[in-house]
């Protein structure tokens, strides 16, 4: 299962742990952050880091 490392306290995340929020955007399209479940930092994308 792949794992991501938090940015900012830098743990090993399960994909199935992150907490993803889905927002609809003026344009008509979708935004999705995710959430590192330890210290909720925010990120935009979880390809940056992927371990």
């Amino acid at each position: 299962m792949p794992k991501l490392n938090c940015p900012d306290c830098q743990r090993d995340i399960g994909m199935h742990e992150l907490k993803a929020k889905t927002t609809t955007v003026q344009s008509g399209g979708f935004s999705t952050k995710y959430r590192c479940p330890f210290c909720r930092t925010d990120m935009d994308s979880v390809a940056d880091y992927l371990v």
